[in-house]
């Protein structure tokens, strides 16, 4: 897919115009809060691969065309995955693993979710650590709940 130089939120607010949707229509469609929507089409936060999948069937287009050129990022990632034997078979293992990265990084920041505001001590972190590297050394399986 080439890229057309728009952002995410550009691509989703052009197509949930084209399907002739309000932020509200949207938002009773896909059940995701119309502030978000918002927050989403300005560029202020990207939403999960749960999400994605999400507002792509409601707007009644493929998750790729929400993406634009932003999909050979992903492609990346999952094949560098792939050749570390880890599979990602389903968008809820996907999700998963995005959320158990984003943990990390927020870990590694010394941050906690939004929120909470507490910062992490150096053994929090390493305790972080060690848990992916457990994790990754069992083969990647333990993304379940």
């Amino acid at each position: 897919m080439r890229d057309d130089g728009k952002t995410f939120g550009q691509r989703l607010r052009e197509a949930r115009i084209r399907a002739g949707l309000s932020q509200s229509d949207l938002e009773e469609i896909s059940g995701i809060p119309k502030a978000r929507l918002s927050r989403y089409e300005n560029g202020h936060v990207s939403p999960s691969i749960h999400t994605l999948e999400r507002l792509a069937r409601a707007l009644g287009v493929s998750e790729a065309s929400l993406l634009g050129d932003e999909r050979a990022v992903l492609e990346g990632f999952f094949a560098a995955l792939d050749a570390r034997g880890i599979r990602i078979d389903s968008t809820e293992r996907a999700a998963r693993v995005a959320n158990a990265l984003a943990d990390l990084v927020e870990a590694l920041r010394g941050s906690e979710p939004a929120g909470i505001g507490e910062e992490r001590t150096d053994e929090q972190v390493a305790a972080t650590v060690e848990s992916v590297e457990r994790w990754l050394a069992e083969g990647g399986d333990r993304l379940s709940d």
